[in-house]
């Protein structure tokens, strides 16, 4: 598992670059605004995302974003996670799970060997949770303590 924030945009590019891709400035923001979301919820969507490239100065349409984030994704260096009806994008260096509230969208990962009985289970029965190559992550929903307890 690669940690640093530089080592994680590093080991991104790499696989940019055998993709055949190039390191430009719109890949490189997207991919060190994802580094760098790893603290609180680690994801982000796609408008908070354009956002911190422009306040960092990156100067890039909405547009090239969505473009950026769908090859990020097809190439499996970026996975995404459905909250609410929007959907957040997070790298994907390595398997992670996530635990999200349903309502309030917030997301918490969750520790790899509390969900490996899922993950045991979903290969007993012929699903391969983590082919090579392509780390992937288990997904909870549900409600945190704030909304369970927050009047209606």
């Amino acid at each position: 598992m690669t940690t640093s924030e530089t080592d994680r945009v590093t080991a991104a590019v790499r696989r940019l670059r055998r993709a055949g891709l190039r390191n430009t400035a719109a890949r490189r923001g997207v991919l060190d605004q994802l580094a760098h979301a790893v603290g609180g919820r680690g994801h982000l969507t796609v408008t908070e995302l354009h956002h911190a490239l422009l306040v960092r100065g990156v100067a890039v349409e909405l547009s090239t974003v969505h473009r950026v984030l769908r090859q990020l994704v097809e190439l499996g260096i970026a996975h995404t996670v459905p909250v609410g009806r929007t959907t957040t994008f997070g790298l994907a260096d390595d398997a992670h799970h996530h635990a999200v509230c349903g309502t309030c969208g917030d997301m918490r990962q969750l520790p790899a060997e509390t969900v490996e009985a899922s993950l045991a289970a979903a290969r007993a029965v012929g699903i391969d949770p983590d082919p090579p190559g392509q780390p992937s992550g288990v997904v909870v929903y549900g409600r945190c303590a704030g909304c369970r307890t927050a009047p209606r």
